[in-house]
């Protein structure tokens, strides 16, 4: 098959599925991760779903290695996974603030270290990190999430300096605040509010499919690496 093949982390959730929603229209061929709903992917004619858990680096491991085996190269990986656990810091539990920095930053991190022979090999690929707001302007009662998103944000530019050369592009998306999403729906209705007040913009847009578009055409485009691109409209600050 000559259509191009991604890697969706992270699929079974809002902005993942929103993702991968828009590669397929666009002749994508899919492999969909989940973790605990995999019947929520929809990975479309030719495309395969794993599962595997990301505070497990053989599992994510063995994942990378499945993927590569069944589509024989990999010419985009979307990273959109991540878990929350807010709690101001003089409370914050140590196996709380260890399970957040697992999984949004030490998984990302083994997986494309997984993933990188068979990038550099390629000489071609494209790489996105679905990161947050958090990662850009910290958040009270939130530590630990926006550490790891603030590295995952300094990993993303660090690996676009290692791949640059080989060809492989590396770009981070910060999205806007999907309220319909996992970690939507557990905000406190104070976050929620404050939120909705910074926002400088008042649309009835649908941020996920915002957030699938820009993401599918990202990885179309073969100019731009090392980028944060927000699509948030809260200045950060």
């Amino acid at each position: 098959m000559n259509e191009p093949a991604a890697l969706v982390l992270g699929a079974s959730g809002t902005l993942g599925s929103a993702v991968a929603q828009a590669l397929d229209a666009r002749g994508w061929r899919l492999g969909l991760h989940a973790f605990r709903h995999p019947e929520r992917c929809a990975p479309g004619e030719g495309g395969k779903v794993y599962e595997a858990d990301f505070r497990d680096a053989a599992q994510i491991a063995a994942l990378a290695k499945a993927f590569v085996q069944d589509f024989g190269r990999i010419d985009a990986l979307v990273w959109a996974a991540g878990i929350v656990h807010d709690a101001p810091v003089m409370t914050l539990d140590e196996a709380k603030l260890r399970e957040v920095l697992s999984v949004n930053l030490d998984a990302p991190f083994h997986l494309l270290k997984a993933c990188s022979r068979q990038f550099i090999k390629q000489r071609a690929g494209a790489v996105v990190l679905v990161s947050s707001h958090a990662g850009l302007s910290g958040r009270a009662g939130g530590a630990a999430y926006a550490m790891a998103q603030s590295g995952l944000l300094a990993f993303m530019k660090s690996l676009a300096r290692e791949w640059g050369p080989s060809g492989v592009r590396v770009n981070a998306v910060v999205p806007p605040f999907v309220e319909q999403s996992a970690m939507g729906q557990a905000a406190t209705p104070a976050f929620v509010e404050s939120v909705r007040r910074k926002n400088v913009l008042k649309s009835d847009a649908n941020p996920a499919s915002a957030v699938g578009t820009f993401v599918a055409e990202l990885l179309a485009n073969g100019t731009a690496s090392g980028q944060v691109f927000t699509l948030d409209a809260r200045i950060a600050g």
